[in-house]
């Protein structure tokens, strides 16, 4: 039986398969620089209007000196905090990861796309292998563009986990496929008609 699977389609799967782990690992780098962004910004958002609040107290009545060493502290402290989140530039990190996740996500939507006209008989696989020329160029510009952006080790360990997670509960059109095919064989054996 020859109702096997093009290898231009595998490669294809693969890179699609690729593409959504770049997706997942750069939107994990992107929540997690959110969340710098916000465990940074808000404190230093809270400590100027309280300062704020302390000077207008100035102004209309006598503090004891310990509120101005405490004043003095925390606005060395929103400075400390203002320098470090300008230094990590935490918001146009995770802008950026958000970015380059979405564009993975454009390209393995692509890849699916291109998978199922090849499966539904509308295009060939040699229609598809001259698609594939594109997509990688496409697939490597993203990847140029997604070195300025750092991501973790635990980032690529979550993608991994996630698409691991999802090949179980949404098989892709290509395992699908694989599986007809490997039911079609398991029918075909003698021990199955005794």
């Amino acid at each position: 039986m020859t109702d096997a699977i093009p290898y231009t389609i595998g490669v294809l799967d693969k890179l699609r398969w690729n593409c959504h782990l770049g997706k997942h690992k750069h939107f994990a780098a992107s929540g997690r620089g959110r969340r710098y962004h916000v465990l940074i910004g808000v404190p230093i958002i809270v400590i100027n209007l309280l300062l704020g609040s302390v000077f207008f107290a100035e102004l209309s009545s006598q503090l004891p000196v310990w509120t101005k060493w405490a004043g003095a502290g925390l606005a060395l402290f929103a400075a400390v905090l203002g320098g470090v989140q300008t230094f990590f530039h935490f918001q146009k990190e995770y802008e950026g990861h958000r970015a380059v996740a979405n564009q993975y996500l454009a390209l393995a939507r692509e890849c699916e796309r291109l998978i199922a006209l090849y499966f539904d008989g509308i295009i060939g696989v040699d229609a598809v292998s001259s698609e594939i020329h594109r997509i990688n160029g496409e697939y490597n510009t993203i990847n140029q563009e997604a070195e300025a952006l750092t991501t973790k080790g635990t980032d690529y360990e979550t993608a991994i986990g996630v698409q691991e997670r999802k090949k179980v509960r949404e098989p892709s059109l290509v395992e699908q496929e694989r599986a007809r095919i490997q039911a079609n064989v398991n029918s075909y054996e003698p021990s199955a008609w005794q």
